[in-house]
């Protein structure tokens, strides 16, 4: 090798070191980059899951007031001990009995709200005033006492004659 070829490669070796710590930093941050990208990635992913978990807690519990999804079961009679399925529900709303006009359910949660000792006496009296198309029994929602019909929702703290009849006549 002559002194000048040596010459010529000693000049050309720091630009070659320069070109490969360039790329290699190139790449280092290439692949922090996308570390950074999918871990906020992750972290976006997570923080809309538990967006919904929280929406979806925070959200009240309702009966139904569409008939959507509904079956063709009818409960045996009007005012009954059991919940009424959601499915049921949604028949007894597009027509009571089966046939007849739109129905109304009138629920109450004597589990999770304290109610007075009287409180289904009372109701079941002021039902029996409407056999055609009112249903009354109990419910596990988010509510004392709960009205529905189609496309209508009440949720009452106490029993308020006034109130329910106003909702089951309109």
């Amino acid at each position: 090798m002559t002194s000048r070829q040596s010459t010529n490669q000693d000049r050309h070796e720091p630009r070659k070191q320069e070109k490969l710590a360039a790329r290699k930093d190139a790449a280092m941050k290439h692949r922090s980059t996308k570390a950074a990208a999918r871990t906020l990635g992750v972290a976006a992913a997570l923080g809309a899951v538990g967006g919904l978990v929280w929406f979806a807690s925070t959200r009240p519990n309702l009966p139904p007031t569409i008939v959507q999804g509904h079956t063709e079961d009818m409960p045996a009679t009007h005012i009954t001990d059991r919940p009424l399925p959601d499915g049921t529900q949604r028949h007894m709303l597009e027509h009571a009995d089966g046939r007849g006009k739109p129905g109304v359910i009138v629920q109450y949660n004597c589990k999770k709200y304290s109610c007075a000792s009287d409180l289904v006496a009372k109701l079941t009296d002021l039902i029996k005033q409407y056999p055609d198309n009112v249903y009354l029994a109990p419910g596990e929602y988010d509510g004392k006492i709960i009205l529905t019909k189609l496309d209508a929702l009440q949720v009452l703290g106490g029993f308020d004659e006034q109130a329910i009849a106003k909702f089951i006549g309109t």
